[in-house]
C-alpha cells in the first residue's frame, strides 16, 4: 500500500507586501538614526577643544603658581605687585587662554569685596578657557623665614 501525502495550503515564507514595509521602515528609522549621529558627531569636536584648553589653562596656571612661589621666597613685600605686572592680560595659546588679576578682599561674612590695590593683601588670578574659569588667590602674608614649596 502506497500512502498518499496529503498537500494542505500553510503559506510559508513572507509575502511580498511584508517584506516591502519592513524594508520602508527600517529605511525611515535608519535616516532617523543617521541624522541624529550624524549632528552628535558634527559637535563631538567641540568637547575636545574644551579639554585641549582646560590642559593649556592648568599649564598657565602652574606656571603662575610657580612664579608666585618663586618670588615669595626672593621678594615677598613685592611680590603681588610683580604678579599684576608679569600676569595681568597675558594671552597664551593663540588667545584661547586668558590670564586676568585682580586685588581683592572678603568682608565678615566670607563675602569677596573690591578694596583698593594698595590695601590689599589679596590677589585673585584667573586663567579664563574654553568657557571655564581657573582661579587661584595669592597673597603676601606669611611667616618670615617659611619658605614656599609646589608639590
Amino acid at each position: 500500500m502506497r500512502c498518499v501525502k496529503r498537500k494542505t495550503c500553510c503559506p510559508r515564507g513572507f509575502t511580498l507586501v511584508e517584506i516591502i514595509v519592513t524594508l520602508v521602515a527600517a529605511g525611515i528609522l535608519g535616516a532617523i538614526f543617521i541624522h541624529f549621529m550624524g549632528t552628535a558627531l558634527d559637535s563631538s569636536w567641540n568637547s575636545v577643544e574644551i579639554v585641549r584648553g582646560e590642559g593649556t589653562g592648568e599649564g598657565v596656571m602652574e606656571q603662575i603658581i610657580a612664579d608666585y612661589v618663586e618670588r615669595m621666597n626672593t621678594d615677598p613685600d613685592n611680590t603681588l605687585s610683580q604678579m599684576v605686572a608679569n600676569w595681568d592680560g597675558q594671552s597664551f595659546a593663540g588667545g584661547e587662554v586668558r590670564v586676568t588679576t585682580q586685588y581683592i578682599e572678603f568682608d565678615a561674612g566670607g563675602n569677596e569685596v573690591d578694596p583698593p590695590p594698595a590695601s590689599s593683601s589679596t590677589l585673585k588670578v584667573t586663567v579664563e578657557v574654553a568657557g571655564n574659569n581657573i582661579i587661584a588667590i595669592l597673597t603676601s602674608i606669611s611667616d618670615a623665614g617659611d619658605l614656599l614649596t609646589v608639590y
